[in-house]
């Protein structure tokens, strides 16, 4: 065996799956072994001269073995084809698995996409409350009036109803990203929720003094 040969056996690694030496590319180099063995016989056998007795007997027995050889490039090539069909098996086990692989990542996406719609929804919620809270504060830093401070008290009532109604679309969101294995979109849902829920917190007891103002100026407010 030469020094390309060894290299050829010896250096198989990874490709070969561990399949000691690789089926296909053995049965190959088997085949190629083979073929130029018969060949080399069949070009000695037709050579030979047939003028005298041991001529013809030196060209039978070549021809003998170049039968010989034949039948072992029969043997050679049907391993050859056995290789390429369990070549062409592992191939289609490995397409299919690819396959549902991508449709596994295709539905992660969607679902995924889902979620994070919602986040960005939950987002822009909370950037109109903001927006709300903050007009609401301005109002009742201006309110003096009775009917002033109850339209600012009646504002806040409703960011609280809608920061208490965000708090609880957040936490189903988080929920849901939980569940589907997103931890940084759990996180994110969560923390969100309790900002919401913190600031609500913050408008209420907001809220309560501005429904003190209102009892102090004689007003009737609400609870």
């Amino acid at each position: 065996m030469n020094k390309r040969e060894k290299n050829g056996r010896g250096g198989g690694g990874k490709d070969d799956h561990g399949k000691g030496g690789g089926e296909l590319a053995e049965a190959a180099r088997a085949l190629e072994r083979e073929l130029s063995r018969f060949e080399e016989l069949a070009d000695s056998a037709r050579r030979l001269p047939l003028d005298t007795r041991k001529g013809l007997e030196r060209a039978a027995r070549s021809t003998t073995e170049a039968a010989e050889a034949q039948q072992r490039v029969s043997l050679a090539l049907g391993s050859l084809i056995a290789a390429i069909a369990a070549a062409r098996d592992r191939h289609e086990a490995t397409a299919t698995a690819l396959a549902g692989r991508g449709e596994e990542i295709k539905r992660r996406a969607e679902q995924l996409g889902e979620l994070f719609q919602r986040f960005a929804a939950l987002g822009e919620e909370g950037r109109n409350i903001n927006q709300l809270v903050q007009e609401a504060a301005a109002r009742q830093r201006e309110a003096t009036s009775p009917e002033q401070i109850g339209e600012v008290v009646a504002a806040m009532d409703e960011v609280e109803g809608r920061m208490g109604h965000l708090a609880d679309e957040a936490r189903g969101l988080a929920q849901a990203a939980t569940e589907a294995g997103i931890v940084d979109l759990a996180e994110q849902a969560d923390g969100m929720r309790q900002q919401v829920t913190a600031m609500r917190n913050k408008v209420g007891l907001l809220r309560k003094g501005m429904i003190a103002r209102l009892s102090g100026t004689g007003g009737t407010g609400p609870n």
